[in-house]
């Protein structure tokens, strides 16, 4: 009886042990690889967003000169220079991040500029001169040479440039002048300010390198440091992802330490090529990994206790089930063949005792109670089954509209509208249909956060989305594509029709105050429109470049207003 006893507390203790380090090995490998994962694509999304802004910011500062290139032209050709001096003040005034912009003559002569800075010099020889007298240039940072006595004294930054330059000719393909553009390097340091609620809640930091790989925007100890190779090595080629690599800790003193990294390159663009720049989200391992280590601790330590218990509820359970066995056993060899039913005792000790002490008895009632026990058992299996897919089916429907929606107002988010606008796009090709598109955005909205705080800013946008939805049809597609700037495309809307909607959108808005603790808030926005009736060479990026330019027209006559495109100078 001993023996037995012992052998099945053995055996059962080995079997819940092993069984407890294995699944717990492996449920804490699983969690921690899943934690890691998360965390990493975390950081890389925050990398994209950044990146996007700065792309995004890129594009616009080209087409604010694209725009104003198009004024200069005209005024170029009717002689009409002096209004060229009041157009670059007003950019300049409405992008504080211009550092100079300025006229030249194809000699190379600076006709006109923003504070009547460098008239009169010959800027022939600077590289954004001669490379955007073939076509549009955008140059990365470098430091000042002629401005730097006239501007030294207007940032923080140390005074370096970004170029943008674009040529201007004229009907004939004649180069009549080109407008360039030097952008203060602080520019990049406001983009990754406006995500700094992002920044303190994942408890990361912002780097920004050049395409060497030196460090334009980060902590005050890395500014103007080149990246490790084994970092660039590990980047190199990819348009983003995450890593892990030893950088210079944010304290100037501490030794180099590992974090994980998120990273994103910068895109090109069909009109210029970018700068190849890394924007880098970074943690330190120690902090990004640490809920994973705590969670693989407790797991183990959990697997232990239940192991600990399970082998002692093991003993006990061998102890209570050899006993009534060793009965039966001796039952058994004292059995009569001729009349095993007196020598077999029925035991009601537990229900498998029982079941061993009757089967002589009873074998075939007992078969056919298996055989129905099973066919029960599959019924609940085939039902249980049925359910979890319907779950399945349900979580995939969730995460599919997660993916789709912006978080904070509830929108299609910026991925999600693409995909609709491309739809409707192609919808109106085969049509010939007009296809609209509205883009808003809030006025002033950053004076709405610094005054109220980031939390009365996310209120606004909610509420902003709500109002639009008030004005549009079922059939309409309305998204956020960046911070306070949303989109709308209407389908089978003329260019009128829309900027109708618009101004019932803009009004709308300005009558409807975001009620606050404080009292309620005004606010209004600035809407561009514009319409085409595509053909197969159309895309939407080019429908929301013109819609876009409207905006900022809006934004330059003053906000709170509509503009369309077709009524643009220039447009025809």
């Amino acid at each position: 009886m001993n023996t037995l006893k012992s052998r099945l507390t053995l055996l059962f203790g080995g079997l819940i042990l092993v069984s407890t380090i294995i699944s717990t090995a492996l449920l804490s490998d699983l969690a921690v690889d899943a934690m890691h994962l998360s965390t990493g694509q975390n950081l890389q999304e925050v990398a994209s967003q950044l990146r996007d802004k700065i792309d995004l910011d890129l594009y616009e500062r080209y087409s604010d000169l694209k725009v104003a290139g198009a004024f200069a032209t005209d005024r170029l050709a009717s002689q009409r220079t002096p209004e060229i001096d009041s157009l670059l003040n007003a950019l300049n005034d409405n992008f504080p991040s211009y550092a100079w912009i300025g006229l030249v003559t194809p000699d190379g002569t600076v006709l006109e500029s923003t504070g009547g800075m460098l008239v009169g010099v010959n800027v022939s020889q600077r590289p954004w001169f001669q490379q955007a007298m073939e076509k549009p240039f955008l140059g990365d940072a470098h430091e000042a040479l002629l401005l730097a006595d006239m501007l030294g004294g207007e940032t923080d930054t140390p005074l370096r440039f970004l170029d943008v330059a674009v040529p201007l000719r004229s009907t004939d393909g004649r180069l009549l002048a080109v407008l360039g553009a030097h952008l203060y390097l602080d520019w990049v340091t406001s983009m990754g300010e406006s995500l700094a609620p992002i920044n303190k809640r994942l408890g990361s930091e912002f780097l920004v390198a050049d395409e060497h790989g030196v460090v334009l925007m980060g902590p005050p100890n890395s500014m103007g440091k080149s990246l490790p190779d084994a970092l660039l090595a590990k980047v190199a080629g990819k348009e983003s992802g995450y890593i892990t690599a030893s950088l210079p800790s944010s304290e100037a003193a501490a030794r180099p330490q590992d974090y994980l990294v998120g990273f994103s390159r910068l895109k090109d663009r069909s009109e210029y090529a970018s700068f190849d720049w890394l924007v880098l989200v970074r943690k330190p391992t120690a902090a990004a990994f640490q809920p994973a280590r705590e969670l693989q601790r407790s797991l183990v330590l959990v697997g232990a206790l239940v192991g600990l218990v399970l082998i002692f509820f093991a003993s006990v359970a061998a102890r209570w089930t050899t006993r009534p066995i060793i009965k039966i056993t001796e039952e058994a060899s004292n059995l009569d063949p001729q009349n095993p039913d007196n020598s077999i005792q029925l035991r009601e000790d537990y229900a498998e005792v029982k079941t061993l002490s009757s089967v002589l008895r009873d074998l075939i009632r007992n078969l056919a109670n298996k055989t129905r026990e099973m066919n029960e058992l599959n019924t609940h299996l085939e039902a249980r089954v049925t359910e979890r897919t319907q779950a399945l089916e349900q979580a995939n429907q969730q995460l599919e509209m997660t993916a789709r929606t912006d978080a904070l107002t509830g929108l299609n988010n910026r991925r999600h509208y693409f995909e609709l606008g491309e739809v409707a796009m192609k919808k109106a090709i085969r049509a010939a249909n007009p296809l609209s598109v509205i883009m808003f955005d809030a006025d002033h909205f950053k004076a709405v956060n610094d005054t109220y705080g980031h939390g009365a800013g996310d209120d606004a946008l909610v509420h902003l989305g709500q109002l639009a939805q008030r004005v549009l049809r079922d059939t309409d597609i309305l998204a956020r594509v960046g911070g306070e700037e949303f989109a709308i495309v209407l389908e089978n809307t003329t260019e009128e029709a829309a900027a109708e909607v618009a101004e019932r959108l803009r009004l709308g808005i300005e009558s409807t105050p975001l009620p606050l603790e404080h009292g309620p808030l005004g606010l209004t926005v600035s809407v561009g429109v514009a319409c085409v009736t595509p053909t197969g060479t159309d895309d939407l990026d080019a429908l929301l470049a013109l819609a876009d330019k409207a905006l900022y027209a809006a934004k330059r006559a003053g906000r709170n207003r509509v503009v369309r495109y077709s009524v643009l100078p220039g447009t025809g």
